[in-house]
């Protein structure tokens, strides 16, 4: 199938979420650690060394991130020109030339919040627990499970799509509505990304295409560096533009049933663009 606009919706709106949180809230936070070995029943072709945290910054124009490119093997430093892959989305490296076994650690800059794009309401998100408490790992010592959804995380899920007529010739002004589920593990991070994303009414990003995405199969960077505003700026496709937010959060006496370190917060986008989509 080609791209359509729903694919260029999800691949810009993400990208710019997550740049704009991690620039405006400084919402990621500089460490080192060991990576552990660890199995992947998807990547037997690798061997694979993972950390206590799941996702890592990738985008470099994050002022002060410290943004992986490799690790340390027994103090020698392996990049990707040693045949180092930096799974940013797990947390991770994989390699096929370093022994499984060996000892490794590594600097990188981990996200406040883990961010996913998914398919299911709010419902199926909060009632159902599909996700993972970073509490429930018991040490930094431990491997987060790939591909496991971990909060803190913001899930964000577009819901609905509208045209209506705007100019002659068949130009259209397409109201699209993105959500948010935010899930924190303390107060005062939820009532900055509300406050963050409460704020970012009237805000423009520029239309990206799905090929555009920085991200390779790998969870690795397709070009390193990625610069999330060099990208932006290079785009000649157009914009689309926030109309409104609404934000709101799960009261404490309506979240009873969920596990008493994690405190819910929403967010609605009114996302729009103009478009000929008959042409």
């Amino acid at each position: 199938m080609r791209e359509q606009f729903q694919h260029s919706l999800i691949t810009s709106f993400s990208l710019w979420f997550d740049h704009y949180l991690l620039d405006k809230g400084d919402a990621y936070y500089n460490t080192t650690g060991t990576f552990h070995p660890a199995t992947d029943a998807r990547l037997t072709s690798h061997n694979i060394f993972a950390s206590p945290y799941k996702q890592f910054v990738s985008d470099s124009s994050i002022t002060g991130a410290n943004i992986c490119s490799g690790a340390y093997v027994t103090g020698v430093f392996k990049g990707r020109s040693d045949g180092v892959i930096v799974d940013f989305e797990n947390g991770r490296i994989l390699s096929t030339g370093i022994a499984s076994g060996s000892a490794m650690t590594g600097s990188f800059a981990v996200k406040d919040f883990n961010i996913y794009f998914v398919n299911e309401t709010e419902e199926d998100l909060i009632v159902e627990n599909k996700y993972t408490p970073t509490s429930d790992f018991p040490s930094a010592n431990a491997a987060i499970t790939p591909y496991d959804m971990t909060v803190p995380a913001i899930f964000i899920s577009s819901e609905t799509m509208q045209n209506d007529p705007f100019a002659f010739g068949g130009q259209d002004k397409t109201r699209t509505l993105v959500k948010a589920v935010i899930m924190s593990d303390d107060v005062y991070k939820l009532d900055g990304v509300l406050s963050i994303f409460s704020d970012a009414r009237n805000e423009a990003f520029k239309i990206l295409p799905f090929i555009s995405h920085p991200i390779n199969e790998y969870g690795d960077i397709k070009s390193p560096p990625y610069n999330y505003t060099s990208l932006a700026d290079a785009s000649g496709n157009g914009l689309f533009y926030i109309d409104r937010v609404f934000a709101s959060k799960l009261s404490d006496k309506s979240k009873k049933l969920l596990p008493n370190n994690v405190f819910i917060g929403f967010l609605d986008f009114d996302i729009y663009t103009h478009r000929f989509p008959r042409l």
